[in-house]
């Protein structure tokens, strides 16, 4: 098990980083219903269970539509790693296993380059208690195996997951709960155990919204019993510089060999 672990486990969840932000602030009174556009760029490393430090560089462009108690979000990265043996899944960095499946990618001077995995995310409000300003939503997440497994890049696997929120109201402050299970797709020789997820944040909105704070912390039960599981604290900063537009600075660092010890991401969501 230990050299198919090794063979890819280089793979940075959008979720974790601008996205989270992104369904954070979509769901927040600042609201508006139609389409966006976010875009960001990402930097993670971490050793992992390596001999060599690794990094991995994503440029993220996706497109959402938010309805009045729901969103549907797409998002695809191009990625760039300093590891041909890496690859990247839903949450955590994970094994390609022995997979080759179509997708666009190069490799030169050591470095990988292609296009990633294809996420969708999907969002509906079952709740909505105005008198004790809670909210509850039921969450749906897949992804879709588009990355270039010739470079390691994706698993060449199908993700797929769920999970329910509840966020609270607390004046300028808010809450935020998640709960969820995450269906793993298997390589070629790779079996993991399907990990339920937990999050919990709190955040701050200033100045009547223009910028606001959300501290994320959240976790995975074990995929592979000889590694810890995963875990990742993370501090997003947003500015809204409009009423179309709002800028989000994330910082991040992660716990147990298949999350990145950090990541930085930095992004923007424009209301078309």
């Amino acid at each position: 098990m230990t050299s198919k672990i090794q063979n890819a486990i280089l793979r940075k969840p959008a979720i974790a980083g601008f996205l989270l932000i992104l369904l954070f602030f979509s769901k927040s009174m600042f609201a508006q219903t139609g389409w966006y556009f976010t875009s960001s760029v990402q930097l993670s490393g971490g050793k992992y269970v390596f001999d060599s430090y690794n990094r991995v560089y994503s440029v993220y462009s996706g497109m959402r539509y938010q309805g009045e108690n729901f969103g549907i979000t797409a998002s695809i990265p191009l990625v760039t790693s300093n590891n041909k043996n890496g690859s990247q899944s839903s949450g955590m960095m994970v094994t390609s296993g022995t997979n080759n499946v179509s997708g666009t990618g190069i490799s030169q001077n050591g470095i990988n380059f292609g296009l990633g995995d294809l996420y969708g995310y999907f969002d509906y409000k079952i709740i909505s208690d105005f008198e004790n300003e809670l909210d509850v939503y039921v969450n749906a997440q897949i992804k879709i195996p588009t990355a270039a497994a010739q470079m390691n890049i994706g698993t060449g696997k199908y993700d797929f997951g769920g999970s329910v929120s509840l966020r609270k109201s607390f004046d300028s402050f808010i809450g935020v709960v998640d709960l969820g299970y995450l269906n793993i797709g298997d390589p070629d020789g790779v079996t993991y155990k399907d990990p339920f997820t937990y999050g919990i944040g709190i955040g701050k909105f200033f100045n009547t919204g223009e910028y606001s704070l959300l501290l994320y912390y959240t976790g995975y039960t074990k995929i592979v019993d000889a590694y810890d599981s995963p875990q990742q604290l993370s501090l997003g900063v947003n500015y809204r510089t409009s009423e179309t537009i709002i800028l989000s600075v994330i910082g991040s660092a992660g716990k147990g060999n298949f999350a990145p010890d950090f990541t930085l991401s930095s992004g923007i969501r424009i209301n078309l």
